[in-house]
């Protein structure tokens, strides 16, 4: 009976065909699977990276009203919000539209209640300053810097009409 059990146990042969073809088999597996994540990851980073640079570039724009004249260009307007004007989105409406024009020249802006601005707001404005520590701003001002110097300013209703007839290409008595 013993012999009869060895005869029943059948054995199994592994060649080498088999085991190199299984090895083969998993590692293209494996690659496959490394590369679809891989794949997934470049193009969640290439999404991320378009969002970023928008960011980058709109914060370029913003300057401390202290650095106004430190600026690189010859020639830019420095549009000066303050929180409390009403005429904000007006203004910003307008600067939009002047900016999508060929000859534009380069928009700053700089918000009066961020903190390192607060120096610079007062009841009564000076605008006509050899040194920036005298500017005193009381309200919502455009400013046009050329060669270091504050050239023109625009307060009020004066600012709104600036601002509209530059956004329509009018000619302007600066």
């Amino acid at each position: 009976m013993a012999n009869n059990k060895k005869n029943n146990i059948k054995k199994v042969e592994y060649s080498d065909d088999t085991e190199v073809s299984k090895l083969i088999k998993l590692v293209v597996i494996v690659t496959l699977i490394v590369l679809f994540f891989y794949g997934i990851t470049m193009l969640v980073n290439k999404e991320e990276q378009k969002d970023s640079d928008t960011t980058a570039t709109i914060q370029y724009d913003e300057i401390l009203v202290g650095n106004i004249l430190k600026q690189p260009n010859d020639e830019y307007y420095v549009m000066i919000y303050d929180n409390d004007d009403s005429n904000t989105s007006l203004y910003k409406t307008y600067i939009n539209l002047y900016m999508q024009k060929d000859e534009a020249i380069r928009v700053y802006t700089s918000q009066l209640s961020n903190v390192f601005n607060q120096k610079f707001k007062s009841e009564k404005s000076n605008l006509k300053v050899d040194d920036i520590l005298d500017l005193k701003i009381k309200s919502s001002t455009l400013l046009k810097i050329k060669n270091k110097k504050i050239i023109s300013s625009y307060e009020g209703d004066k600012l709104v009409n600036f601002l509209e007839k530059i956004s329509k290409n009018e000619e302007t008595d600066d």
